[in-house]
This record gives C-alpha cells, structure tokens and sequence, in this order.
C-alpha cells in the first residue's frame, strides 16, 4: 500500500518520464519482494556451514555502515569455515578493496583480487562476485576487465543498488560523471534510502560535473 500511495508532481510534458519512473519502482518493489520470498526459501536450506552465515551476515551489516575495517575479519573468518560460499569471498575482496583506500598497500590489492577470483570460480552466475572482480580491477588500473564484469553484474541483478553504485563509481573513474549521476539517481527510485558510501560516489559525481553547492 506504501507504494500507491505516492504522490508524483509532474508538468504534463513530463508523462513519459513518469511512466518510465513509475514502471521502474512497480518492477523493483514487485523484485524486492520476489527476492524477500526466495530468501525466505533460502533460509529453511541448511547452508554449508551456520556459524559462516552468520560471520557474513555480521560482516555485510557493518561493511553496509561503512564500517570496513570491523567487516572485514567477520568475511575472514566466515570463509575459514565455508571455504565453498561465494558472497563471502566476494565481500571479502570488497572489504579488502576498502582497506586499499587507507594503506596503499599492493599486497592488499594482491590478497582482493584473490578472493575476487576465488568467489567467481565458485559462482560465475552471481553478480555480487562479478561486482566485486570490477571493484578490484578498477583499482588495479584494468578499467576495460572492469566494465565488463559490470556490465555482467547489473545484467545478473539489474535492481541491486549496490551494484548500481559501484558501477556509477566506475563510470567517474572513466570521466563518464553525467552517465554515473544518471545511473544513481535511476537507483534511488528503487531504494531511497541506500548504504551510507552510495552517497559518497554521488557526491564524487556532482564534484566532477563542478555541481558544487
């Protein structure tokens, strides 16, 4: 009901844009729900390994918060115990992208891309792994190897907000700051209220396009 009771303001003019926008959040609140019952699912299967699920869960609700530094031992230690689940190697090579930013360290980006590596041996048609192969590959300077693990994740998980905003963090690193802008701002109709860091990459995209107030 949440849904339809939103108000649009539109000019007349603006019809089609509306129906797009309209079209998009019906799909992503009708996809959110799809996922929220295959989760569901997901839940009464017994996972390789519990207490790994749990390590995750942990680790992606901190990494979410921006707080890398405090996810990234719960990744460790959940692919210590499930050395076979995917999104934990995956987020493990987030989280040590994020460390990157802080120690400059080419190890760091050496032991990321291990683990990207690792999570898409183990799952090649999950788009968080493929997320996570560009996230590292931007930083390592192979921003054609990037783009296309990009473009397979948002293929795989076209709605995923996460994904929307790395990709868009990928577009301001190739001077593509308007497409970036364009695709944050096509995310936010789906979840207004995305991971704190999403809005660090629309600030970097306005500052680019000298929109500085």
């Amino acid at each position: 009901t949440h849904l339809w009771a939103q108000r649009y303001d539109r000019a007349l003019n603006d019809i089609f844009t509306l129906q797009d926008e309209v079209a998009a959040l019906i799909a992503s609140m009708v996809e959110g729900q799809t996922e929220a019952d295959s989760a569901g699912r997901s839940r009464r299967k017994p996972p390789a390994d519990w207490d790994a699920y749990g390590y995750y869960l942990q680790g992606r609700a901190l990494f979410h918060r921006y707080e890398l530094d405090k996810s990234e031992p719960l990744f460790v230690r959940c692919v210590e115990l499930d050395a076979t689940f995917a999104q934990g190697h995956a987020f493990l090579a987030q989280a040590l992208v994020g460390r990157f930013w802080y120690d400059n360290d080419p190890r760091t980006l050496q032991n990321a891309w291990d683990s990207a590596r690792a999570a898409l041996a183990l799952d090649r048609s999950d788009g968080v792994c493929h997320q996570s192969m560009g996230l590292v590959l931007t930083h390592m300077r192979q921003h054609s190897d990037a783009g296309m693990h990009f473009e397979r994740a948002r293929s795989l998980n076209p709605l995923d907000v996460n994904i929307a905003g790395d990709y868009a963090s990928w577009l301001n690193y190739g001077g593509r700051a308007e497409t970036a802008l364009n695709v944050l701002e096509s995310a936010l109709l789906r979840d207004p209220l995305p991971p704190t860091w999403f809005w660090e990459v629309k600030g970097s995209s306005l500052f680019l396009l000298g929109k500085y107030s």
